[in-house]
């Protein structure tokens, strides 16, 4: 489903003119809480209840303040939700991936079950066949043959399949953060900030997606082919059972990162409430 966001709520990209400006900001919230308003669409309101703060007290201007601060709290309620539904997402296309490769794990565990089967049974016929036997020739003919299908059964085995299972994702979850657009036609303007803006890593140096995308080319698709490439970012493709394992895994490192987001709310919050 796609939704439309109020352009007025989007996070503005020129934030530090912005301080610059009203130092009084500054003085009462930390720089990664102003970040966060920012994100999450609240930092004019932040800047008019600062200013109706330095007015006289009237009854007006007391009215004023109550009715910024119930629009900060119906903006911050609604970018929780936006945080909960992102994760919610990320949590079900993760979910499906995993039980589609189950379903596949589930079929070769069969597959190498009956081959294991049918070796031991030819390696055990083979061996009845070659005491009953009594001709040398016809002996030794029996018992290559029984060992070579007994070998080739317990071969097979010994190999996954390859069987596949198309598997669709037009709304794909991890494709913006591997293609890197400035705005991203899935993640709500929020996450998206959040997620492109180096302040709110760890290092502060590189942003978070750019960090989970490196960790994808380094460690999750090493080598991989350009075909492969489209096939997990691209709108769908028949997998084999890795690959939605692999799928899986690089959509449960996106629902943490955008769970960790409501780490950061909650800070700004507590601020607020201060």
């Amino acid at each position: 489903m796609q939704y439309t966001y109020n352009p007025a709520d989007f996070p503005r990209p020129d934030i530090d003119s912005i301080l610059r400006i009203d130092t009084s900001l500054t003085n009462r919230y930390t720089r990664h809480d102003l970040l966060m308003a920012n994100a999450t669409g609240v930092l004019p309101l932040l800047r008019e209840l600062n200013q109706l703060d330095k007015r006289v007290l009237t009854t007006d201007v007391r009215l004023e303040q109550v009715i910024k601060r119930q629009q900060i709290q119906q903006r911050l309620s609604l970018a929780s939700t936006e945080l909960s539904s992102v994760a919610a997402e990320l949590d079900c296309e993760g979910e499906r991936a995993d039980q589609l490769a189950t379903y596949l794990d589930q079929k070769d565990t069969q597959r190498i079950r009956r081959l294991t089967i049918f070796s031991v049974v030819v390696g055990a016929i083979t061996t009845v066949a070659t005491a009953l036997i009594e001709a040398d020739n016809a002996t030794k003919i029996v018992g290559i043959s029984g060992g070579l299908v007994s070998a080739t059964a317990g071969g097979l085995a010994a190999f996954s399949s390859n069987k596949t299972v198309y598997f669709a994702h037009k709304r794909n979850l991890l494709a913006d953060l591997w293609y890197q657009p400035k705005q991203s036609s899935v993640y709500p303007p929020l996450v998206w900030y959040v997620l492109n803006e180096k302040s709110f890593s760890n290092s502060g140096q590189t942003s978070i997606s750019d960090n989970i995308r490196q960790r994808w080319k380094g460690y999750v698709l090493t080598g991989i082919a350009s075909s492969q490439q489209e096939l997990y970012f691209g709108s769908g493709g028949n997998y084999q059972a890795d690959d939605l394992h692999t799928r899986a895994n690089m959509l449960n490192q996106l629902q943490s990162s955008v769970r960790s987001i409501n780490q950061d709310l909650q800070g700004l919050m507590l601020s607020l409430a201060n």
